[in-house]
């Protein structure tokens, strides 16, 4: 397996595998479906939305945190006449939330975000330093700063871009030949990494899967984050390529740890058994460009 250098803005994300779309490896799980798929149990469960944590079963009652959906959590139990679960994290109790928003560790998981892998070409300069850390997932349009005066400029599916900084829910990203294009977030997939593949051919497919465990404030977090998600996971996991990129949400930048690559049976076969040792992990699509 061959990994491309670390030249200094490579921090922002893992340089990923030339061999990252050849392997579509799975782990062996439960058996799918089970019993009481949807409802509410005691044990380990997964949240099927966002919801607010309440201190008390009372939608009046205080809101001490919010969870994202498919978090991992353990369910205590439902009080008598109430439609509401008490909940913990760490094996201690944080609240309450809606039964309803619980589900089986079991059930099929869906994509929760998509990311990219770029040709060699199109994302290193010829000295190895990379081109961005976001592609165009389609056509846009763009407000782009040249020579201090604003203008709409069109581009691409497939442009690759480096992010520079988020305003007003905006990304504003620069390439090569532009030094300031602002665009809006959903329109852009991190990258995870490069191949070396000419698609107009026979090749290895050009989706795969990842899993993400976690998010991270910096990446040297995340990259220190793999190294305790494999002590908590199990060493099985370590052979697997790991990524670290940047994830652009509703509160700003984070930096995502993943790894893979897998094909769509296996990270749901994946999720489900870190669920089972209470870990959180949710399904990445990653398109090749």
């Amino acid at each position: 397996m061959q990994i491309l250098p670390k030249p200094p803005i490579a921090r922002l994300l893992l340089p990923a595998l030339v061999s990252a779309l050849l392997l579509c490896a799975t782990i062996p799980a439960r058996a799918q479906g089970g019993p009481n798929l949807g409802a509410p149990q005691v044990g380990e469960t997964i949240l099927n939305r966002d919801v607010e944590v309440r201190v008390s079963p009372d939608e009046a009652s205080r809101v001490v945190m919010m969870l994202p959906r498919g978090k991992t959590v353990a369910a205590f139990g439902t009080p008598r006449r109430t439609a509401w679960t008490q909940i913990g994290l760490g094996g201690r109790d944080v609240g309450y939330v809606p039964s309803d928003s619980l589900d089986s560790i079991f059930i099929a998981r869906t994509v929760a975000s998509r990311a990219a892998v770029v040709g060699r070409q199109r994302w290193t300069f010829p000295d190895g330093t990379l081109r961005g850390t976001h592609v165009l997932a389609g056509d846009a349009s763009g407000t782009e700063i040249k020579d201090g005066k604003k203008r709409e400029t069109k581009l691409e599916r497939g442009a690759v871009l480096g992010l520079l900084d988020l305003q007003g829910g905006k990304a504003r990203m620069t390439s090569d030949t532009i030094a300031s294009i602002t665009l809006p977030p959903d329109r852009l997939l991190p990258i995870i990494g490069v191949h070396d593949y000419d698609f107009a051919g026979s090749g290895p497919p050009r989706t795969f899967y990842a899993a993400r465990v976690g998010e991270f404030l910096t990446p040297v977090e995340a990259e220190n984050g793999w190294t305790g998600f494999v002590a908590a996971a199990g060493p099985q996991y370590a052979p697997y390529a790991h990524f670290v990129y940047p994830e652009i949400g509703r509160d700003g930048m984070a930096f995502a740890l993943a790894f893979g690559p897998l094909d769509r049976t296996g990270v749901n076969n994946v999720c489900v058994a870190l669920a089972q040792r209470m870990l959180d992990c949710w399904i990445v699509e990653v398109e090749s460009f």
